[in-house]
């Protein structure tokens, strides 16, 4: 079977995987992700995240204590089909974009490569080995692709429910790798 099929069918048994899993389960896996990474994310970084879809783990609560604390936030933008990160300094100020997903106004500071510390990454699914399956799309393989290039300090955080860790996620060339894989049940250095 050709790696596109793979991943096709893994995304549908992870889509049937949340269908079942409650809203309640997901925000108490997601409270614990958020208290999990708060202690890994020194004061003063600077941290790419994002606005949860329902089918991804809700960061809100850990996003409201970075930006409290003065961290510099930036979420993604997508102009022209291209993944873009800018500024976020208070969540309400985030309005829907081409895709209706919740982002900063494109009047928002651009991300500076070379100031990145930490990439929270969301997915469909992810494996021990850091393989990370998205939506289908390439948008953040070709971001952190990019990124690794301009600035290779850069640490890129899977985060997922339980329900998303998976023996093994297809991975063909194009596909980049976490450093980390972050659940309600750990915090796992994979590079």
């Amino acid at each position: 079977m050709h790696p596109s099929e793979s991943k096709q069918l893994l995304r549908q048994s992870i889509e049937e995987r949340l269908s079942h899993m409650p809203p309640v389960d997901r925000q108490r896996e997601s409270r614990s992700i958020c208290r999990r990474l708060e202690p890994l994310i020194p004061s003063g970084s600077v941290i790419c995240a994002y606005s949860a879809l329902p089918s991804e783990v809700d960061l809100t609560p850990l996003i409201t204590l970075l930006l409290t604390r003065g961290d510099r936030v930036f979420f993604p933008c997508v102009e022209n089909r291209t993944l873009f990160f800018r500024r976020v300094k208070d969540l309400q100020d985030l309005q829907p974009g081409p895709y209706g997903i919740l982002e900063p106004s494109k009047e928002s500071e651009l991300l500076d490569p070379q100031s990145l510390s930490i990439a929270l990454i969301p997915g469909r699914a992810f494996d021990r080995d850091g393989n990370r399956l998205g939506r289908g799309n390439g948008g953040y393989d070709h971001w952190i692709c990019v990124q690794r290039a301009l600035n290779p300090k850069t640490k890129y955080w899977g985060v997922a429910w339980e329900c998303q860790i998976v023996d093994s996620v297809p991975a063909e060339g194009h596909d980049e790798r976490m450093h980390a894989i972050v659940t309600a049940r750990g915090f796992q250095e994979v590079l």
